[in-house]
């Protein structure tokens, strides 16, 4: 078989295979669609993984057209987001991206799918931070809370630490059902280098130190509820960046000394007191970022 059947014939196969999830999706009512929208991106991670890019759009396209047709208008949005992510991720491979880059790709794809749909598009996908919030204040009014703590940013880290995970986790499951699937068909993921490298640049972590007044702003200033969710959503992601860098220390410095449950009691910690831990990890973050820190007390140098 020529190599242009193949990829005419493979490409056939994904548009299909995702045309009868589309069916799938509609005759169940759409009550499947966060469930097999997580399928989208693999046929897409396999086939740019094989002829890059620019073959893989013609599947793409094609698939998107058949969404139309036979998909309801939910899964339709989630057809065009996670086929991206998932030729993305595809294209990373082709070109030999690092694993944890590949990783990092998935986050930022799972990113703008909670941006879209969580805040852009919020009504038409039925969610709302605001309605998110209020729900908190009531179980905060059920509970006895000690006069002394700011519900505020109970119910903000809280939010924080649901939304974080959801796209971390989700992300984490796409890029692993994909090396998965790519070892199946024996399509090499190159390995990472040395924790110990990763690090944002020094001006990156200015960027997010002041970015990160904007949300408290625009809620002391009573700003309408599209600014308040707009900051809330960069907030969001900053955190989730900090977090991102804090737990890098974390692991480098668990190595350094051979602290075997220090990662592990860092997440327990996180999800017992999310108030607490968060500032502190985002302290961790940014001290990681902006100064000397990590070669001070690992002697391991990040902005070399």
């Amino acid at each position: 078989m020529s190599k242009d059947i193949r990829k005419i014939t493979e490409g056939s196969m994904i548009v299909a295979l995702l045309g009868v999830l589309f069916i799938v999706d509609r005759q169940s009512a759409g009550i499947l669609n966060y469930i097999i929208a997580w399928v989208v991106p693999l046929p897409f991670v396999i086939y740019t993984a094989k002829h890059g890019i620019k073959d893989a759009l013609v599947p793409f396209v094609a698939s998107v057209f058949v969404s139309i047709m036979l998909s309801s208008p939910v899964f339709f949005v989630f057809t065009i987001m996670y086929g991206l992510i998932g030729i993305v991720y595809g294209y990373g491979v082709h070109k030999k991206w690092q694993s944890r880059y590949l990783f990092f790709a998935t986050v930022v794809g799972t990113s703008v799918v909670f941006f879209v749909t969580i805040i852009l598009f919020s009504a038409f996908f039925g969610y709302s931070i605001v309605e998110d919030m209020d729900m908190f204040y009531q179980v905060l009014d059920m509970v006895e809370v000690p006069p002394n703590v700011n519900v505020q940013q109970v119910v903000t880290s809280s939010l924080v630490v649901m939304y974080s995970t959801s796209v971390i986790l989700e992300a984490y499951f796409i890029h692993m059902i994909s090396k998965v699937v790519l070892t199946r068909f024996k399509i090499v993921v190159a390995p990472s280098k040395a924790i110990e490298s990763v690090s944002f640049p020094r001006w990156s972590g200015w960027v997010m130190l002041g970015s990160l007044f904007i949300y408290p702003i625009s809620r002391s200033l009573s700003a309408s509820e599209a600014i308040v969710t707009a900051t809330f959503a960069i907030y969001a992601w900053i955190v989730i960046l900090l977090l991102y860098q804090a737990f890098v220390f974390v692991i480098i410095v668990q190595r350094r000394y051979k602290r075997k449950f220090l990662l592990v009691t860092v997440v327990f910690a996180l999800l017992l007191l999310p108030t607490l831990m968060i500032d502190v990890l985002m302290i961790i973050g940014l001290l990681d970022i902006l100064s000397d820190m990590r070669s001070k007390i690992t002697g391991v140098n990040n902005h070399a």
